[in-house]
């Protein structure tokens, strides 16, 4: 098997649960590498009411990276504030004039700086750390990609202390890279909780032993079904709650990323195209109409199945509805763990999520990153950080 076909070759996982069995995992190849991303004081941004552009920006990293890619599957984890991928050799250069690219639109268009690097999975490996990958299913669409062994986190750490060992990503200058962001749309509204609080929770487990992390992460997925209830229970996102928006404030992050360095009068004119899309969309739904092997009744129903809403990279991910009662109990069994060295948790509640989408097609393929509104991961991964420095 050729490595580039590494990702698209992996059997699917199916279900959830089994992302924390070790034997479902197998290396990747070591002539890959791993793209991370992650904007630059993030939390004053999000303190400054920017947390739907730190959102839109780490996802815009995953949709100029795959559309570079076109047919190849590649695995990939949105973090909030950021996001990280895994790409073949045949990706690498473009992969940098893509990121330089998102890099600059991002300064200019959002004011927000972002932090980019490319780290060799041999680098990784000769570090002394694991790179382990799965795949597992989330609907009849789509798959999502799982990490174990600590590479992912370790790759995070190489950018954060600008390891000089991170493949160089220049800046460019001259003529201009027009990378391709087609797909990445944002014109939901906030999504109110089905049951009162949505909330971002992070969890790592802080046993040495990758058997006993596993463990612990299984017991923890069985706690958090004791208290929430199973998928449709705690999903933070309802066909009734779901509210496509036509405020500029939102619509103008995709208007504003696909018309970087074009006239204040295409920005205008990509704003009023979008607003009109949804305006149809809104309509077609509405009506339930099949269109072009469409069914738009179905659409609502696919993009709840079709989101991020559980993840793990080595840390447990996750966003939930509940009540502050279940988050309470929850809070009291992690807290419990904790205070036992095995684990350290963040979470962060709001009473709404917020989405961001990448539509392959609307028949059924399309994907969509949640967060908690205001902060989410962002804000939890903070917690979490403290927690770990109070635990040394």
């Amino acid at each position: 098997m050729h490595t580039d076909e590494f990702f698209k070759q992996l059997p699917v996982l199916q279900t959830f649960d089994e992302v924390c069995k070790l034997n479902n995992y197998q290396k990747i190849p070591d002539d890959w590498y791993v793209i991370v991303a992650d904007v630059v004081n993030s939390t004053e941004a999000i303190q400054s009411g920017k947390y739907k552009a730190v959102n839109f920006v780490g996802v815009s990293v995953i949709a100029g990276i795959l559309n570079i890619a076109k047919n190849e599957e590649l695995p990939y984890m949105f973090g909030g504030d950021g996001a990280s991928l895994c790409i073949p050799p045949n990706l690498l250069d473009r992969s940098k004039l893509v990121l330089a690219n998102t890099r600059n639109i991002c300064l200019h268009q959002f004011s927000l700086s972002l932090r980019t690097g490319i780290i060799p999975v041999k680098l990784i490996l000769e570090d002394g750390h694991n790179l382990l990958i799965a795949k597992h299913k989330i609907s009849e669409f789509c798959t999502q990609a799982s990490f174990m062994g600590g590479g992912m986190e370790y790759a995070d750490t190489l950018l954060k202390h600008n390891d000089q060992r991170i493949e160089d990503i220049p800046s460019i200058k001259g003529e201009y890279y027009d990378a391709d962001y087609e797909g990445l749309e944002c014109r939901w509204d906030c999504i109110p909780s089905p049951h009162g609080e949505t909330i971002s929770l992070i969890v790592k487990a802080t046993h040495q032993e990758v058997n006993n992390q596993n463990h612990f992460y299984s017991e923890v997925l069985s706690q958090i079904k004791d208290i929430y209830g199973e998928d449709n229970t705690c999903r933070p996102l309802t066909a009734t709650g779901l509210s496509l928006t036509m405020k500029s404030s939102n619509l103008k992050l995709e208007a504003g990323l696909k018309t970087d360095k074009k006239s204040n009068i295409d920005y205008l004119f990509f704003l009023n195209k979008i607003r009109l899309q949804s305006i149809i969309g809104w309509f077609l739904m509405k009506i339930k109409l099949n269109l072009s092997g469409i069914k738009w009744g179905d659409y609502k129903a696919d993009l709840i199945k079709n989101t991020d809403f559980k993840k793990f990279d080595g840390i447990l991910r996750m966003v939930i509805s509940g009540d502050s009662k279940q988050r309470i109990k929850l809070e009291n069994y992690l807290e419990s763990n904790y205070k036992q060295k095995n684990c350290v948790y963040g979470i962060h509640y709001s009473d709404s999520a917020y989405i961001t989408c990448l539509i392959n097609n609307r028949a059924g393929n399309h994907f969509h990153f949640i967060d908690c509104a205001d902060g989410g991961y962002a804000i939890a991964a903070l917690q979490l950080k403290s927690k770990l420095k109070e635990s040394r």
